[in-house]
């Protein structure tokens, strides 16, 4: 009779951490999941109003969104997920006049960017 319970235990345990719940837990089934371009600081810096489409192309890559009502917008998105949690997401929305040069640009990659510049401009804190 022991041995019966004991095994009954043993597979009502097992079973529970089988739940979804617990799987979660282990590093080794969380799957990293990047989409879209990974916009390069170095690039974004380079970025500036008047250059061509094919200047920005060569800088930054194809964008992974060309509007197709507005012809003059292009989206880069990039986005990093772990089971199914969102860890990173920037954007970066790019507008050219009718000749195809730049005119400006908006997102949050720009905004990424300056903190990234101005936390490498700050002097190391001493200890």
């Amino acid at each position: 009779m022991k041995k019966i319970l004991c095994l009954a235990l043993a597979s009502v345990l097992g079973l529970a951490a089988c739940s979804k719940g617990g799987v979660s837990n282990f590093p080794s089934y969380k799957l990293k999941v990047v989409q879209g371009n990974e916009l390069d600081t170095q690039a974004l810096r380079h970025l500036q109003a008047g250059m061509s489409r094919e200047q920005v192309q060569m800088l930054l890559g194809t964008p992974l969104l060309q509007d197709a009502f507005n012809a003059h917008r292009w989206d880069y998105i990039f986005v990093i997920t772990r089971n199914g949690v969102v860890r990173e997401n920037t954007s970066l929305t790019l507008y050219f006049d009718d000749q195809g040069l730049l005119q400006r640009a908006e997102g949050d990659a720009l905004n990424h960017m300056q903190t990234e510049a101005a936390a490498a401009a700050a002097p190391p804190a001493d200890q």
